[in-house]
């Protein structure tokens, strides 16, 4: 039987004119029970119709794992493919809308998801700086930023407290919308954890232990809501959180 999966999703242009993030859930009905697929896309400022390339992104994932999930016959097989053919899917769409509408050319996003199975077994994918985290009296990054200043990090220029304030911060080096790019993809198990999905935004306001406070002392629904409104109070971004957990 499947166990009771909470979820919520959340997001909010903070001080900007317009939202350039998109966010989702859905609840995907295959051969072994139910799947649930969450997505944070967030659009590249500076580029073209970013409203756009992350609603494409979302939509063309979203679309293709579900077909892949839910076909009947064929039982889901290797769920990190079916992952990584969701974002080459979704790449391709972004690409193609692109290069044949006017104004929407070089548009970009990124792409962040979790496929959550009925086992409670978690793929997660990801292409750019949004991020997926684990969450259970502590907080776990599961994914690398694909950053400028995540390389910084790395090669020991940056110290990780100081990267999340760099002021190139925001470049980043993998995104869809550009050709050959592939996603970074990671499995986890879901127990007594939360897992959060949230874009850049959310990180610009709140620290990683303020959003573990936040998370530690809320229910899901109500967790979703205060990591906003909290992040709004200093975030310069979007903010953009999908969330999570089993009933306990």
């Amino acid at each position: 039987m499947d166990r009771d999966l909470l979820t919520c999703h959340m997001t909010d242009k903070g001080i900007r004119a317009g939202n350039e993030d998109a966010c989702g859930v859905w609840k995907i009905n295959g051969p072994e029970g139910t799947f649930t697929l969450l997505a944070v896309a967030d659009g590249l400022g500076g580029h073209p119709a970013g409203e756009v390339a992350s609603r494409l992104a979302l939509e063309a994932l979203s679309q293709q794992i579900t077909s892949r999930i839910a076909e009947p016959a064929s039982g889901t097989g290797d769920l990190g493919t079916i992952m990584l053919d969701g974002f080459r899917f979704a790449n391709s769409v972004v690409i193609r809308e692109g290069e044949e509408t006017e104004g929407w050319l070089g548009m970009g996003t990124t792409l962040v998801t979790a496929l959550v199975t009925p086992a409670g077994d978690v793929i997660v994918g990801n292409i750019g700086d949004s991020r997926a985290y684990l969450i259970d009296g502590s907080i776990r990054r599961v994914t690398r930023d694909h950053s400028k200043v995540q390389e910084l990090v790395e090669a020991g220029v940056v110290t990780p407290e100081f990267a999340d304030r760099h002021p190139m911060k925001n470049i980043v080096t993998r995104i869809i919308g550009r050709r050959g790019e592939i996603p970074d993809i990671y499995t986890e198990t879901l127990g007594n954890e939360r897992i959060l999905l949230c874009s850049d935004g959310l990180i610009d306001g709140l620290s990683e232990n303020e959003v573990l406070s936040i998370c530690s002392s809320e229910r899901i629904g109500e967790a979703c809501r205060r990591l906003v409104d909290a992040a709004k109070e200093k975030s310069r971004d979007n903010i953009t959180v999908v969330m999570a957990g089993y009933r306990t």
